[in-house]
């Protein structure tokens, strides 16, 4: 006979010597006997008194009571006293941890205790009294919501259910743990809360954190080495940006032991929020005397939203916040946006850190890890241009790898790929395309009124400042981003370019939030930043009709002022700008129409044939426009010199009459 078909018996013998054969205990128990054994019990008498019958039934169950017991059921009580042992339970609390444990694993000894609490006539606290041999009161005692066993979070208190059903519940993680065969508690606790995979990102993949990362470090270490409670570490940010991945990396670094709470367990099984709270209670409570354990909790606005949250609803915050407060071993927080997290939770973590997809170097360099781990053949030259390409986050990547390897398909497939992951996240919408020149930059075309080949060598210095910044203004096509895209490959920075539909959103404030993050990315990556129609987000506020107008400006004129790295406003409407933004740039560059002489070099540029006489009569053109014509004539699959003189031609004198601004601001 099992050891828990034992407990069952012993429960109903209980049973049976304490009613009579009147009782409603009376009348059920045969059949629990009958479902628990083999054995067929007499019929209860219907003319004759029942005393003779029901002693007959008391010796049937002496009868089927072994000394002792064996199986599974033995398992749970010796993993359970492990944890009373770990947990300091008294001997009466460790005995109710079993009597619960077996309840919700068997169905045997569920089926009796059910049937018992049926009849009304036991109750929860009596039938552990007589599981655990102790007096009723000290059971109510440990039942009580401040007891070691409930703020141990072992137990879960049921709420809502019937008031005659058993009040106690287990999550199904340590169900799982408590019904294997386990040789101490140490493995008990692996089991539970096992160690997080070993990362695939290295420390420098994240070199974008910068001082985040090199203070994390420290701080978890230093939490570690001293038992400082109440250390929580947020990591937040777009989903598949490396919170997790950068953990593990960091949990590797301090030489520490990463532990996940409240995971999906083995079988598949969502784990609820309650079990999630237990979980991260145990885990507290089990791992709080290591000095080489961090915890992991993803997803943590299921716990902390900010409205309609479980903890509104089952526990109060001065609760949770006691929780923060105290845990005795640092926990690392994910979330993809602090927006759906209660900020009385947020003000609660010791550091945070914003996630976000890695920079163009470090792109590259897991690139080719990915394509290591996938092999989809893909060369290395060709990853790095589809690093510079797609700046998707790792996870993305590695999926579209992926798909190219089971599709057979290259760089095309990925390509495809990360595309329809972009549209996706946009709701449907295509990405704004990359800049892309058909020719590179020729300083012999540029017609403005600074020296650029003068400024491009001071920068080349590497003592020169990089507090600098650019507006480049003038007419469109005359190479104002072209010219900024050169001089940062001239410095070797890399390039991170906005227009003003990156930037301007329909709802307040996120505007500004957009240009705080776009300035703060190119500080994360060592990057120089380009605004592209910049009249758009510095328009004079003098003719701002709306107050969010006024805020977007100030927002750009405030993140101008103290950004520490170089960056560039080009515009077509100089005169539009605001009057402020006249001493925030460093250089005001003029691009201008290209000169008579200038026009004999574009043409060189993008015609194979001499250039015709009549063109030096034209004028409004720039170099945008020679390569427009290109491509117009390539289509047509006309080289006729005379036709694309006529074609520049009409270029020009489409922009005869337009207003032609000269200088800054006039």
């Amino acid at each position: 006979m099992s050891h828990e078909q034992h407990h069952a018996l012993d429960l109903i013998a209980r049973l049976a010597s304490r009613f009579g054969p009147t009782s409603r205990i009376a009348k059920e128990l045969p059949g629990w006997l009958e479902y628990l054994t083999e054995v067929d019990c007499p019929e209860r008498p219907s003319t004759r008194s029942s005393a003779l019958w029901w002693e007959k039934i008391r010796e049937i169950i002496r009868n089927q009571i072994p000394r002792g017991g064996s199986g599974e059921g033995e398992i749970v009580q010796c993993n359970a006293a492990l944890l009373g042992d770990h947990f300091g339970l008294s001997p009466v609390e460790t005995s109710m941890l079993t009597f619960v444990a077996l309840y919700k694993i068997f169905d045997t000894f569920e089926h009796v205790v059910d049937g018992a609490l049926e009849t009304r006539e036991v109750t929860v606290p009596l039938l552990l009294s007589w599981f655990s041999r102790a007096p009723e009161p000290e059971i109510r005692a440990a039942m009580r919501a401040s007891s070691r066993l409930v703020t141990s979070g072992l137990v879960q208190r049921n709420s809502g259910g019937r008031h005659h059903r058993m009040p106690f519940d287990l999550s199904d993680r340590l169900t799982f743990a408590l019904s294997a065969e386990m040789e101490n508690i140490n493995n008990l606790i692996a089991l539970m809360f096992p160690c997080a995979g070993d990362p695939e990102a290295k420390w420098q993949d994240f070199e974008g954190l910068g001082r985040d990362a090199d203070l994390m470090r420290v701080l978890l270490s230093q939490a570690l080495a001293n038992s400082t409670p109440g250390v929580n570490i947020l990591l937040y940010g777009p989903p598949g940006t490396g919170k997790t991945e950068f953990a593990k990396v960091l949990a590797l670094k301090i030489g520490a032991v990463l532990r996940a709470v409240g995971e999906t367990d083995d079988e598949g099984g969502e784990p609820s929020r309650h079990e999630r709270l237990a979980e991260l209670s145990i885990a507290s409570r089990m791992l709080g005397q290591r000095s080489d354990t961090v915890l992991l909790f993803d997803e943590m606005e299921d716990l902390f939203g900010a409205r309609g949250s479980f903890l509104s609803r089952e526990m109060s915050k001065v609760h949770f916040n006691r929780i923060l407060e105290r845990n005795p071993i640092p926990v690392i927080w994910t979330t993809n946006s602090v927006d759906a997290c209660d900020p009385a939770f947020l003000r609660r973590m010791s550091y945070s850190a914003l996630m976000r997809s890695p920079s163009g170097r470090v792109r590259s360099r897991i690139w080719q890890r990915l394509e290591v781990r996938h092999s989809t053949g893909i060369p290395d030259a060709v990853l790095a241009v589809l690093a510079e390409k797609h700046d998707q986050a790792p996870a993305l990547v590695s999926d579209a790898l992926r798909v190219a390897q089971l599709c057979t398909g290259g760089e095309t497939v990925v390509s495809q790929v990360l595309d329809a992951a972009a549209r996706l996240a946009k709701g449907g919408a295509d990405s704004a395309p990359s800049h892309h020149s058909e020719v590179p930059w020729q300083p012999n075309l540029a017609q403005t009124d600074t020296d650029l080949g003068r400024i491009e060598a001071r920068l080349l210095d590497p003592d020169a400042p990089r507090r600098i910044s650019f507006c480049l203004d003038g007419p469109a096509g005359t190479g104002k981003s072209a010219w900024a895209r050169h001089l940062a490959r001239v410095i070797g920075m890399p390039v991170i370019e906005k227009r003003a539909s990156d930037l301007i959103s329909k709802w307040i404030g996120e505007s500004e939030q957009n240009i705080a993050r776009a300035f703060a990315e190119a500080r994360a990556d060592g990057a120089m930043l380009i605004f592209d129609e910049a009249d758009s987000l510095l328009a004079d506020r003098r003719g701002a009709e709306r107050i969010w107008e006024v805020s977007q400006v100030n927002e750009m004129l405030t993140w101008m002022e103290s950004h520490s790295l170089p960056f560039v406003c080009t515009t077509n409407f100089v005169e539009k700008l605001d009057p402020a933004t006249q001493r925030r740039f460093t250089f005001r560059i003029r691009f201008d129409y290209l000169s008579t002489d200038q026009l004999p070099l574009a043409w060189v540029s993008h015609f194979s044939h001499s250039p015709p006489t009549g063109l030096s009569a034209l004028d409004h053109l720039t170099s945008g426009d020679f390569a427009n014509v290109s491509r117009r004539m390539r289509a047509l699959g006309n080289a006729d010199p005379h036709e694309i003189l006529r074609e520049l031609a009409r270029e020009a004198a489409a922009k005869v009459g337009a207003a032609r601004p000269i200088g800054f601001g006039r």
